[in-house]
């Protein structure tokens, strides 16, 4: 990864300070949840040190997350797990699963009842993201509050232009659940039907509808999993810093870029290799 981040010129050594220093502190800080007061005793440096760099690195984080999280190419993907090839030939023109998440999140107590949901409990973000069959995301949009519904995120999303978002050509669709509106470019579930995987455990696909229900959950489920690598392998999504509302938006990003890296790097990961 520093290799990669030197290449591109996007860190320097300061003075007293590697490239490598700068991306270890700030993996360390994501990776295993650890606070300034740690970071300080183990690097040996001061707070205003470690703040220094860990926001210099997460800047540069922004810009490479814009090369490692890329919109598919809508082709059909020669790589894609063994596991998934009967499943596509179901859905031959699904190009990816489509889904939002919630991640932890420290508000202002002026601003907690949206973010808070149901008026009790904790604060999340909104998080709307879209995975390939080979669980790598190809799209990320972080930073909405809880209480908006996940339909209503998509439409918003998609009708700023600046977002980007990736609309599938009118042959291709990504898979969604049921809090999804069923139109062109989305593929989602039959409603009032049973989808959810563990709901076949105990009796099977009995109609046509239940089995297309029970195939288009065991390939969407590619996103759950892809989730759950990300939030086994960053535990600041689960307990995040009382940082600024859009630094901690910024997180979740970089922690997407660095858990694609991985994948697209083929790095002999223990999490991909458990969720996969």
């Amino acid at each position: 990864l520093c290799t990669y981040i030197r290449h591109k010129s996007w860190l320097h050594d300061s003075r007293h300070v590697s490239v490598e220093e700068k991306m270890q502190l700030f993996l360390t800080i994501i990776r295993h949840n650890e606070r300034y007061v740690v970071i300080k005793r183990r690097f040996q440096n001061s707070s205003r040190t470690i703040h220094k760099y860990f926001h210099e690195v997460l800047a540069m984080m922004m810009t490479f997350a814009r090369e490692m999280i890329v919109p598919s190419t809508f082709d059909p993907n020669p790589d894609g797990p063994g596991a998934h090839k009967s499943l596509q030939r179901i859905f031959k023109e699904a190009v990816g699963a489509l889904d939002g998440t919630l991640i932890y999140a420290i508000i202002l107590a002026s601003q907690q009842t949206v973010y808070r949901g149901r008026g009790k409990g904790k604060c999340y973000q909104n998080v709307l993201g879209i995975c390939d069959f080979n669980m790598i995301f190809t799209f990320v949009y972080a930073g909405w509050e809880q209480v908006a519904h996940d339909s209503r995120v998509l439409t918003e999303v998609m009708a700023e232009p600046s977002n980007n978002f990736p609309f599938p050509p009118p042959n291709k669709y990504y898979l969604c659940d049921v809090a999804y509106t069923n139109t062109r470019g989305f593929m989602a579930p039959y409603r009032n039907v049973r989808y959810w995987l563990e709901y076949f455990r105990r009796r099977r696909a009995m109609t046509k509808e239940e089995k297309f229900n029970h195939a288009h959950a065991k390939l969407r489920n590619v996103i759950e999993r892809a989730y759950g690598v990300l939030k086994a392998r960053f535990p600041i999504l689960d307990k995040m810093a009382p940082y600024p509302f859009n630094v901690q938006r910024n997180v979740v990003i970089a922690c997407l870029a660095v858990n694609n890296f991985i994948r697209k790097e083929k790095i002999n990961d223990e999490l991909f290799v458990q969720y996969e």
